[in-house]
């Protein structure tokens, strides 16, 4: 790495930038810059449950906007002191309108002089009382966005597992799969996975399979008990059935659970795949055996030297 020449990213610019993306992409005219060399700034911090922020705004400029008929009225211009004041007594002296933004007080009103204005970039944000140029910004926090129909990820591929049961081999048995064999389905599962993770159980009906949610721990109420022995004779090859895979999008997710009807193809019974421990060996027919599950292997997948 140190032989690399990497672009190097101010943390504290780069958050800057992001949240006037935020604020531009909410419909705020919001943007950065240089703050304009003017007298008469006032600086304060906002304190919010969340943290904190500071800021600077011209002072006759919040006043102006807070009561516009006043300037009319006064005979001569209030001093920068007199509305540092104001703006210290009014509980409530900015209406930022963003979220992140919400206080409950101002604290440390004061009069800046312009030798002591940020000489660099800062963000900046239009509000009803006056343009607030922020010296500090909040601490970031994860925001929780509600995916649209439009959203980028809605059109994310995924890929839905209907997973019959399981089952378990012993090595130390030498078993080998051919054609013809029967594999009962020891443990029926019957659940919808998404990648790790179990998201509901399904049943079947005439015009397909009817999804159902579960409960949080289903997983662990259906997962085989783990062996106790030890010994590499007694090492278990475990065999998964999976009904059918079903490819969607994130938009259409959530819906896809809890009372969802999934048609089947017509030949889904003859595409049973037989996965051990992970990776697929065979394909078969589900079948009725005795009072259990079971899958005739109609193909198995074999290496060369198998043949």
């Amino acid at each position: 790495m140190s032989a690399l020449k990497l672009r190097r990213v101010d943390a504290q610019a780069h958050a800057h930038l992001q949240a006037v993306q935020r604020w531009r992409c909410a419909g705020h005219c919001a943007g950065a810059g240089r703050l304009p060399k003017l007298p008469g700034y006032l600086g304060f911090r906002a304190r919010g449950n969340d943290g904190g922020w500071r800021g600077l705004i011209v002072a006759r400029d919040w006043l102006h906007h807070s009561l516009p008929q006043l300037q009319s009225l006064l005979a001569v211009e209030c001093s920068v002191a007199s509305i540092a004041g104001l703006f210290r007594a009014v509980p409530q002296p900015l209406l930022p309108g963003v979220e992140e933004l919400h206080y409950r007080e101002m604290a440390d009103v004061d009069c800046v002089v312009p030798n002591e204005l940020p000489t660099h970039d800062l963000p900046w944000l239009d509000t009803p009382l006056g343009r607030v140029w922020f010296t500090q910004l909040p601490c970031a926090r994860v925001v929780h966005e509600t995916r649209g129909a439009n959203s980028w990820l809605s059109d994310l591929p995924l890929r839905l597992e209907l997973m019959l049961g399981v089952s378990h081999l012993s090595v130390a048995r030498q078993i080998r799969l051919n054609e013809g064999d029967v594999l009962r389905i020891i443990q029926r599962t019957q659940q919808c996975w998404l990648t790790d993770r179990c998201l509901g159980v399904f049943t079947f009906t005439e015009e397909g399979i009817l999804m159902q949610s579960t409960v949080a721990d289903a997983h662990q109420q259906n997962m085989p008990e783990p062996r106790s022995e030890a010994g590499l004779d007694t090492l278990p090859v475990r065999l998964e059935f999976l009904l059918a895979t079903h490819e969607i999008d994130l938009a259409t997710l959530s819906q896809i659970i809890d009372g969802q009807l999934i048609p089947l193809a017509d030949d889904a019974a003859r595409q049973i795949e037989i996965r051990a421990n992970g990776k697929r060996v065979a394909r078969g027919e589900l079948v009725q055996l005795d009072e259990q599950l079971g899958v005739e292997l109609l193909e198995v997948y074999r290496k060369p030297r198998d043949e």
